[in-house]
């Protein structure tokens, strides 16, 4: 939709850059723009570095997203490349978001400027929130543990008997979050990663998100024979099927990351969409941000608190800024939307805020619970990640790199904070062992460090150090 919008204003003018092109579309696109045959380009996170000519303005959309941020080495961050080069060419750079993150918007001051745009376009009223507290509210039986309850059944019938969309969340692909034994609680694991298979249901197999991994599901528990084995948790493929149960003449699409993998499939989903061809869209976060789909009166978030407790210093964070972008998606067009939240948690913050649309009010909150402890933005940090075949030798290693960095600040007189080392939240990703050391202090005095560790971080073949400024994830 946004090459859309883009192309109708500036015709053939616009290249576009991701990774869905093959090398060939990607190189002719590069060479237009090289030669000023393209003036616009259009793309994910590398389309920073563009050779757009006489560059004039760099738009960063949703600046807020994770995604901007490259996981592998170079670790760069789109958003920061992009202020360096509008500096480095003198360019304008604008920043949009719905929800702003933390660190960006207390950047605001003499060289950078917040524009509000309060309003909706056409006016539209932002959609009221009705948050359903899963702990007293009414639940609809029989749904093979998928949280529904009963006002947000209501709510979805109702919406298609008037012949409108509906739009469900939930923040987790895949058919359950993992299988486990009724009788000796065996629960399997990745043999590769240390957390659990999720369960897939078309096909059906055990799968691990993080290596790819699969397996058949065992009609036995592999640790004690027992034959009766339960699933925990829910996935999208779950939550599709009570829907297709509960709403029999509904017509159902799902959005995620086992959906989309082939080419368009993206614009297939969106399409029958907008053609009125899908009743009912459900899928995980992809569906919550920058598209427009004025049919849609209902949305529904089925599970707010999945990632509310992650072991991530912006989990609230990052949960505000998808329910606020979720609830965006409601009552884009001439009749009014509104939408349901389930949570178990209905006072905290993140849910208190975005179920007013108060960003302010939420980031405000959120900087000052930064404080004590300090994180970003109060303070600039550092990941450091080693990882490794052997655990003890990874240990070790990284054990090395904390003592080196705290002897450095005491020598000189640094103002740093060194947590660790400690296992990663996952602690084994591919057959290798992940421990980090977290460094905290001023931008000066990460700066520093930075500086006189860069040497010492020798990647060898036994054991690889990866120094990540200024993380998006801890996991």
């Amino acid at each position: 939709q946004t090459v859309s919008r883009v192309r109708g204003v500036f015709g053939d003018q616009v290249a576009v850059l991701h990774s869905g092109l093959s090398d060939g579309e990607r190189s002719d696109a590069w060479r237009m723009l090289r030669r000023g045959d393209r003036r616009v380009a259009v793309g994910a996170r590398s389309a920073v570095f563009a050779p757009v000519r006489d560059l004039g303005l760099i738009v960063v959309d949703e600046e807020h997203e994770s995604s901007y941020k490259n996981g592998e080495s170079p670790r760069y961050h789109a958003r920061e490349v992009a202020a360096v080069r509008a500096r480095l060419e003198g360019a304008r750079l604008v920043l949009g978001s719905a929800t702003p993150s933390l660190g960006s918007f207390e950047r605001i001051g003499p060289r950078m400027r917040r524009v509000d745009l309060p309003d909706r376009i056409l006016a539209r009223p932002l959609p009221p929130v009705t948050v359903v507290d899963m702990r007293t509210a009414p639940m609809v039986r029989g749904t093979a543990g998928v949280p529904w309850s009963e006002p947000l059944d209501e709510a979805v019938g109702t919406t298609l008997e008037r012949g409108d969309q509906v739009l469900l969340l939930l923040n987790r692909r895949g058919y359950a979050s993992f299988l486990q034994c009724r009788s000796c609680g065996h629960v399997p694991e990745c043999p590769r990663c240390s957390i659990s298979l999720t369960v897939h249901r078309a096909p059906s197999s055990l799968r691990c998100h993080y290596c790819d991994h699969r397996e058949p599901v065992h009609e036995a528990c592999r640790q004690c024979g027992h034959k009766i084995q339960a699933v925990r948790g829910v996935g999208t493929q779950q939550l599709e099927r009570l829907i297709a149960e509960r709403f029999p003449t509904a017509r159902l699409a799902r959005m995620d990351l086992d959906t989309t993998q082939t080419k368009w499939a993206h614009h297939r989903i969106l399409g029958a969409m907008m053609r009125g061809e899908v009743d009912v869209l459900l899928g995980t976060q992809m569906i919550a941000k920058g598209i427009d789909l004025p049919e849609v009166t209902l949305v529904g978030v089925v599970d707010a608190d999945l990632a509310l407790h992650l072991p991530d210093f912006r989990s609230a964070e990052r949960t505000f800024q998808l329910l606020t972008q979720v609830a965006g998606r409601a009552g884009r067009g001439e009749r009014a939307g509104r939408v349901v939240v389930q949570t178990r948690q209905p006072t905290h913050h993140a849910l208190v805020w975005s179920a007013q649309h108060d960003v302010r009010g939420f980031l405000a909150e959120e900087a000052e619970l930064r404080r004590s402890p300090p994180y970003p933005p109060q303070v600039a940090l550092v990941n450091l990640v080693a990882s490794g075949a052997g655990e003890v030798e990874v240990q070790r290693r990284v054990a090395a790199l904390a003592d080196w960095c705290g002897t450095l600040a005491e020598r000189h007189g640094l103002d740093l904070m060194v947590l660790g080392p400690a296992p990663c939240p996952i602690a084994r990703i591919k057959d290798r062992w992940r421990w980090h050391v977290l460094l905290k202090g001023t931008p000066e005095v990460i700066g520093k460090v930075v500086r006189a560790l860069a040497p010492r971080l020798q990647t060898g073949p036994r054991v690889r150090i990866a120094l990540d400024r200024d993380p998006v994830s801890l996991l």
